[in-house]
């Protein structure tokens, strides 16, 4: 398909499973009921990986659900995971780059590891994440104010 991006030089791939194929039809009746056979769709590297990226972390996701991880850890583990990818679960608890491990409740007082550069940057990182998840909430009860106020006004 062409892009949705707009970009000329790209495509959209659409990716159908067929083992979730219970029986093919064609919906067209003017397309000729037997189908050429086609070569098999080159996987260009960049595709395969991406593929794989994406499956290993939606099954990290999946581990993190059914291991019982509050969703703010869930949405720390996602903040780290975008700065550094070296970054798993280990039962409850974050690894990052094998030398840091934040607990839960998932605090600053939680990064655990040795003394340095690889602490103080995930400590860091903790920090901007919780401050970031507060100045959101600010936002919304603010919003939620005015929508309360705008509704009080009108009626």
């Amino acid at each position: 398909c062409p892009s949705s991006s707009g970009k000329p030089n790209h495509a959209d791939i659409l990716l159908v499973n067929l083992q979730y194929v219970s029986e093919p039809y064609l919906c067209c009746p003017r397309v000729p009921s037997v189908l050429p056979s086609q070569p098999p769709v080159p996987v260009c590297p960049q595709l395969a990986n991406k593929a794989r990226t994406e499956k290993e972390e939606k099954m990290s996701q999946a581990y993190a659900i059914s291991a019982g991880v509050s969703l703010e850890g869930q949405q720390l583990f996602q903040t780290i995971h975008k700065t550094i990818k070296d970054c798993k679960w280990q039962e409850k608890n974050i690894v990052v780059m094998e030398e840091v491990v934040i607990a839960p409740p998932y605090q600053v007082e939680n990064c655990k590891g040795k003394e340095g550069s690889a602490l103080s940057h995930v400590r860091k990182i903790v920090e901007k994440h919780f401050r970031d998840v507060e100045s959101q909430k600010v936002l919304q009860r603010s919003q939620a104010q005015q929508t309360q106020k705008d509704t009080s006004l009108s009626s």
